[in-house]
């Protein structure tokens, strides 16, 4: 099971996905994608091209699209691989440390918040941005012989605000 959380938006990844499970199957992993999350009422033209995007690659029977939900956590906890695939960089990319946290590995494109976080954490997870390939290649490695995921995870709230008030004491003088 593997999972890209977040809306349904062309610069999140989702189609990236449909083409890493493509990808997979054809390597004879029987791999299932999981889009969790909503579409806006405006992105229903989107979610429309990526239900025939999943027809026309014959994964009807391997996507799932799970729309708004409220248990995100235990979707994250049950999958065997969580993706952070945003095109654009995002400046923290949550649900990369909400999985890690629960010691799911996370594969993300090296960009923004997401590459700090996993430079951090998980640095094999790690791959450039767009390149299916290299996605599909981590993850058949890790079916083979799954990651390690750090136990300690420097990115808490303790920590932010540990940071944060660090520097106002710097910056008062």
């Amino acid at each position: 099971m593997i999972t890209l959380p977040g809306r349904l938006t062309r610069w999140k990844g989702q189609e990236d996905l449909i083409e890493l499970i493509a990808r997979l199957r054809t390597e004879g992993l029987p791999a299932v994608g999981v889009m969790a999350g909503g579409a806006h009422p405006r992105k229903q033209r989107f979610v429309r091209e990526l239900r025939q995007r999943i027809r026309a690659r014959g994964l009807e029977d391997a996507m799932v699209m799970t729309g708004h939900r409220r248990d995100l956590r235990e979707i994250l906890a049950a999958s065997d691989v969580v993706l952070s695939l945003s095109r654009d960089p995002e400046a923290f990319g949550r649900t990369t440390v909400e999985a890690l946290s629960m010691g799911r590995p996370v594969i993300g494109y090296a960009h923004g918040g997401v590459r700090e976080q996993l430079e951090a954490m998980l640095p094999e997870g790690l791959v450039p941005v767009g390149d299916v390939d290299a996605v599909a290649q981590r993850v058949l490695e890790w079916q083979r012989q799954p990651p390690t995921v750090r136990e300690h995870l420097p990115f808490t709230l303790e920590a932010m605000q540990s940071a944060t008030l660090q520097l106002y004491e710097a910056l008062a003088g």
